[in-house]
């Protein structure tokens, strides 16, 4: 009786689905929800490779315990805990398309979770290690970019009528990555990536320990071997707790999931793959696992060590010290090149982790301290007097979470050797099956110093901050949903372009809508108000004053027949200070289609921002494995066009043109980045295997 109810359940959900039928759309549907609102203090890209690896190694739903299937971020304590009883009540699942028979589980819901989960049978621990190298994910990518204009570095500089003041770029104009992969999810994974940006030089150097392109990155991880949860060797990332100390892994921030996205409770310990080149530890580290009574027990030591870039200045007495880290990772003129490897950091840390048998409830202590070879001396503003200084931090934390039925309670608090401290706290909660709510508090003084820390705030770091954040999400009628919420903030001590304490808020609110099974809407509206210094004719001295930005999106998606998607969508800011205000908007038609091996996808947009404040941010379709989110500043239009061939299951090749024409100026860029013309032509090509 219940396979046949399976199958007319598969039967219902695909007609009711069938314009969003495949997992691969599903995931390109769930990034441009995800990325509607752009924050400059998210590394999107780390954010991006995260949810890639998610996609390319799902969730076994038959398998997952509650805090694994915390990954899929946008899930409701509700949900969670309703698919654990019906596993429980009904044995494994047959069929991802089976979620339908689980209450709070919309055809919505079920979209999303599509490109992240299977449904297996057969355990890991069965496998022989022949059989898992066999079934694990192999990868090959090859991507080469390049742009078509010419870029005043490249130029020498005798041939420039305005020659530049930085020196031009040593190397060649392509930018080159490689990266290759074994990996098979909870068992194992090996990977190699190597990148070499455009203008670096592709060399054989031991002294600077470059051998070949400029960035390499590399990992090995063993998993689930008894005692030994995980080993890890070579460039891995952390997050514990609420990220106040260890806060590397996934972590949107501020965004339209307003209730999912808060309240973090999975330990991430993870290979680092993302071509970023900063923010990561290169070292080992590992996990090991014990059972003690009705708790379990995970001891994570970790130690890392690596050269940063930053540039040295020399004190009266001879010694080097340094006033910021660089962490842009382009090493492309000789000037870049001197401040390359600078600076030795070593971490060395660990966290102790108590889980009660359920697992739904944990306590956990978190030790980190980080060594420099040479001083951090900041500059003598007033702004950096709490800031860090000297060549050695140390800070603790503990952080626990709970959760009981349908409601989420965590928190975070930290200390740093310096004594100032970071706190985080709050609840979620699922109200009911068509509300959510969550809350949260948030302190973190002028002189806490956490390097790693990535929790939630309004700056880029948990420090001098204090805030509450209120998120909401209902569903009012069937096939409609409202996202929301509200965060006020306040800074006890100055700030970057922020002479004095201040204050301000932020609120967001989403709606979506189905309006038939081909159709879908959106809309979005965001404000944010926070002080700024402005110069007044009357004074002397820089006063800061509230600058207020709102920012409005409409959008709409429409599948008229199957494989081909039209996206339209339209957004607007302005931004007001000092009664002044500045405008921008932009509006972007997508036109994708996909027939048996051939998927293309097209936009033209047209914009006009008048400045910094009121720059437009649209998400991108790109090659796989690649992020693409550009800002659209000043007037002009944007055009690309994406073409993927898939030969086979193994093999598949990727291309992408994109062209941007200014009407508003005649040289796009500054300095050795600088290019003489309007327009901005860049093409990219990739080839993918899979063996």
């Amino acid at each position: 009786m219940r396979t046949l109810v399976t199958v007319f359940l598969i039967f219902s959900l695909v007609q009711l689905t069938h314009a969003q039928s495949s997992p691969e759309r599903a995931f390109e549907t769930l990034l441009e929800n995800l990325f509607t609102q752009q924050d400059e203090d998210v590394a999107y890209e780390e954010q991006y490779e995260i949810l890639y690896q998610l996609y390319t190694q799902p969730i076994n739903l038959n398998q997952a315990d509650e805090e694994e299937l915390q990954e899929l971020f946008f899930l409701s304590s509700r949900q969670v805990s309703n698919l654990l009883h019906y596993r429980q009540s009904y044995g494994n699942l047959r069929t991802v398309y089976e979620l339908q028979f689980i209450p709070a589980f919309d055809p919505a819901t079920i979209q999303q979770m599509l490109p992240f989960i299977t449904v297996k049978t057969v355990p890991v621990d069965t496998l022989s290690w022949v059989e898992r190298w066999q079934r694990a994910d192999k990868l090959l990518i090859l991507r080469q970019a390049t742009m078509l204009e010419t870029k005043r570095g490249f130029i020498p500089q005798d041939t420039l009528a305005d020659p530049i003041s930085s020196t031009s770029f040593i190397g060649s104009s392509p930018q080159l990555y490689t990266r290759l992969r074994v990996s098979r999810r909870n068992d194992f994974s090996l990977g190699l990536t190597l990148e070499k940006d455009a203008g670096e030089a592709i060399q054989w150097e031991s002294a600077r320990s470059q051998y070949g392109s400029d960035f390499q990155s590399y990992h090995l991880q063993v998993q689930d071997r008894g005692a030994l949860q995980n080993l890890l060797i070579g460039d891995y990332s952390l997050q514990f707790g609420q990220g106040l100390l260890l806060g590397q892994g996934f972590n949107l921030g501020k965004s339209a999931f307003a209730v999912t996205s808060v309240g973090r409770t999975r330990s991430q310990v993870r290979p680092y793959t993302s071509s970023t080149e900063s923010g990561f530890f290169r070292g080992a580290t590992a996990t090991l696992h014990q059972d003690i009574g009705k708790m379990q027990l995970e001891l994570t030591p970790f130690v890392s060590r690596q050269q940063l870039d930053a540039k040295l200045h020399n004190q009266a007495d001879s010694s080097l010290y340094f006033r910021s880290l660089q962490t842009s990772g382009w090493h492309r003129t000789e000037n870049e090149r001197i401040s390359q490897d600078q600076v030795q950091e070593q971490v060395v840390g660990g966290n102790v982790l108590i889980k009660n048998n359920r697992r739904n409830g944990q306590i956990g202590v978190s030790y980190v301290r980080t060594e420099f070879n040479h001083p951090w001396q900041r500059s003598d503003e007033l702004r950096n007097r709490h800031e860090f200084s000297g060549t050695v931090n140390e800070s603790w934390g503990v952080f626990g979470n709970y959760r009981y039925r349908h409601y989420h309670f965590f928190g975070e608090a930290a200390r740093s050797v310096s004594g100032g401290w970071g706190a985080i706290g709050g609840l979620s909660a699922s109200l009911s099956s068509t509300v959510e709510m969550a809350w949260v508090l948030r302190h973190y003084s002028p002189d806490f110093h956490s390097f790693y820390g990535n929790a939630l705030s309004e700056g880029s770091r948990p420090i001098n901050e204090q805030g509450f954040y209120w998120g909401l999400r209902i569903e009012p009628f069937k096939k409609a949903t409202l996202s929301a919420y509200y965060d006020y903030f306040r800074f006890p001590w100055l700030r970057f372009r922020v002479d004095a304490p201040s204050q301000g808020h932020e609120l967001l609110a989403r709606f979506d809508y189905q309006l038939t099974r081909w159709t879908n809407l959106f809309a979005q509206i965001r404000e944010e108000e926070k002080a700024v210094n402005i110069d007044l004719d009357s004074l002397s001295v820089k006063v800061p004053l509230p600058g207020n930005k709102r920012q409005l999106a409409l959008g709409i998606t429409h599948t008229p027949v199957e494989g081909l998607r039209l996206n339209t969508r339209w957004q607007h800011t302005a931004y007001r200070l000092n009664q002044e205000i500045d405008r921008g908007w932009a509006i972007a038609q997508d036109v994708t289609y996909q027939r048996g091996r051939w998927k293309t996808d097209l936009r033209f947009a047209l914009f006009d921002a008048e400045d910094y404040d009121t720059r437009q941010y649209i998400y991108e379709n790109d090659l796989l494995y690649t992020f693409s989110i550009p800002a659209y500043s000043g007037r002009g239009s944007r055009t690309y066009w994406v073409l993927r061939y898939k030969l086979n299951r193994h093999l598949s090749f990727w291309t992408k043109i994109g062209r941007t024409v200014y009407s508003d100026r005649n040289v796009i860029g500054s300095s050795a980045d600088a290019i003489d013309g309007n327009t901005r032509t860049d093409i990219r090509a990739q080839m993918i295997v899979k063996f």
